[in-house]
């Protein structure tokens, strides 16, 4: 991953300035295909024959999907007019509940049309045909419409819910199973939930996976930027925490809960090179038990190269540490002892945002924000914290049982299946896929949606408020974060919430899909 990738990712920003000579933001995400050459998305996949901008193009992506996976028999094909039969040629029922009639087509001279008898004649499949005349080329009326299609699997998937709650584990698996059979990454947003939910009995999407993956600093990139999420969450907690910096701080100390790939750092590193800030940024170091995919795709020392190199660009000695939780917590009270009130704590905390397709469980959350408070309690310093989430547990966590909890967690992720989808162009249906497999798909597994439940059971609750008091969005981060999310229609929405409003939520028609809160003490 190139230097490029720490651009600043927004351009609306008045606290912090963005050099875009080489990465332009898009205020229309509707624009997929300009925004692909920006990153120079094409020149990783695009063959010497093809140097086009056509994600859809690329060898990567038809490796992954074939032809016949990626197309539907009915609309393939260069010659529509060859498409003899559509949804509405079959006869009443889908599901063949009584009559059927088969329908054939009209080029198939060869089988007299007097032959095809009409409802209630009593031809059936196993009348014969004269032994002398080919056998007819038929279409049976054998699959569901999208609409029913959509309610089947979704009473399927609720009564998995159902069942996984009353611990009925095998009767869970025969209806998964059922749910596989009818569902596929072609559909729509809520049949593709149901593919990748399908995954813990089938695993037919690994190669998927494995396929996708080799492209990954190509296919972050063009993430990252097409969709609001990360920059909204980065966005955000970066103008609280610059507007929450006292004038007289002579040091920031920011304590990174996930680090990862660090593009949330380098337009804070420019803005406090331009305030005269000193900046020490500690990553905290997790077991990989405590994440549900690999922790990151680059190692801690490649982005503390990249955030140092970049930093300096701008005359900015930065620190960087990685240290485990304990041992933060410990050189927070040593620091105490030191005595002097000059470094001034930063505690930032992003989960479950979709570009970094990976999960840190709720009790390394829980412990992570504990410290925080600690920390800032023992502290001479004052400070904040900022927690960035992309999950649903806030509103899921008062659900009466797991069934109502896997319903939630089903409708929060087909909002942001179908936001990815919105954003994109069909003709660009491929690489729409190949990104939700790495970026979406990590999240949406009935198995880790019951360890967050059994969680919530054991009472691994973040709450903050109880002792801290929120720290307040102003309406100048609230305009410029608008800003950076508007178009597709206006369907993204933004508001305020919390006892304090110190939250800022993007929503997606009405479903939260990221939600950003500070505190203070």
């Amino acid at each position: 991953m190139g230097s490029h990738v720490f651009q600043p990712s927004w351009p609306f920003c008045s606290i912090i300035s963005s050099n875009l000579d080489q990465v332009e933001c898009f205020d229309d995400f509707m624009d997929i295909d300009a925004y692909v050459d920006a990153c120079e998305f094409s020149s990783k996949f695009s063959t010497p024959d093809d140097n086009s901008s056509d994600i859809s193009s690329f060898p990567c992506f038809s490796t992954i999907f074939p032809t016949q996976f990626a197309q539907s028999p009915m609309t393939s094909g260069d010659d529509q007019s060859q498409a003899t039969l559509s949804v509405d040629d079959f006869l009443q029922d889908p599901n063949f509940c009584g009559d059927m009639e088969f329908v054939f087509s009209e080029n198939e001279g060869s089988f007299p049309s007097q032959e095809v008898a009409s409802e209630g004649s009593g031809w059936s499949p196993s009348h014969s045909v004269k032994t002398n005349e080919a056998p007819p080329s038929l279409t049976l009326p054998g699959e569901e419409s999208e609409l029913d299609k959509q309610l089947s699997v979704l009473h399927l998937l609720k009564a998995y819910g159902e069942a996984m709650e009353n611990r009925q584990s095998d009767l869970a698996d025969v209806i998964m199973r059922c749910v596989s059979d009818k569902v596929s990454l072609n559909d729509g947003p809520l049949l593709r939930l149901a593919f990748n939910l399908s995954q813990d009995v089938e695993n037919h999407g690994d190669y998927l996976e494995k396929e996708s993956s080799k492209n990954f600093d190509s296919a972050f990139r063009v993430f990252y930027q097409i969709f609001p999420y990360g920059r909204f969450a980065h966005f955000t907690a970066n103008s609280v925490i610059l507007e929450a910096l006292p004038a007289d701080t002579e040091t920031i100390h920011i304590v990174d809960f996930d680090m990862g790939e660090a593009v949330q750092w380098p337009p804070m590193l420019e803005a406090l090179a331009r305030l005269k800030k000193g900046v020490k940024l500690t990553a905290i170091k997790w077991e990989n038990e405590n994440c549900h995919r690999a922790p990151s795709i680059w190692s801690f020392e490649e982005a503390k190269k990249r955030l140092v190199d970049h930093a300096r660009q701008f005359g900015l000695k930065l620190k960087v540490a990685e240290m485990e939780i304990e041992e933060l917590a410990s050189e927070i009270k040593r620091m105490k002892k030191r005595g002097g009130r000059r470094e001034w704590l930063a505690f930032n905390c992003t989960v479950q945002l979709p570009h970094m397709g990976r999960m840190r469980s709720r009790k390394a959350v829980e412990e992570f924000l504990t410290v925080a408070k600690e920390s800032m309690a023992i502290s001479a310093n004052r400070g904040i914290i900022t927690l960035a989430d992309g999950d649903s547990w806030e509103n899921l966590k008062d659900c009466s049982g797991f069934g109502s909890f896997f319903e939630g967690n089903i409708a929060h992720y087909q909002a942001l299946l179908d936001s990815i989808e919105s954003n994109f162009p069909v003709h660009l249906a491929e690489a729409r896929m190949a990104l939700e497999c790495l970026f979406v798909s990590p999240f949406i597994s009935s198995k880790v949606w019951l360890e967050k439940w059994m969680e919530i059971k054991a009472s691994c609750n973040v709450e903050i408020g109880s002792s801290l008091e929120g720290w307040r969005i102003s309406r100048e981060s609230m305009e410029e974060a608008a800003e950076m999310v508007k178009g597709n229609q206006n369907l993204y929405r933004l508001r305020t919430g919390g006892q304090w409003n110190n939250e800022m939520i993007l929503e997606w028609k009405g479903h939260p899909l990221v939600r950003v809160c500070a505190w203070r003490n």
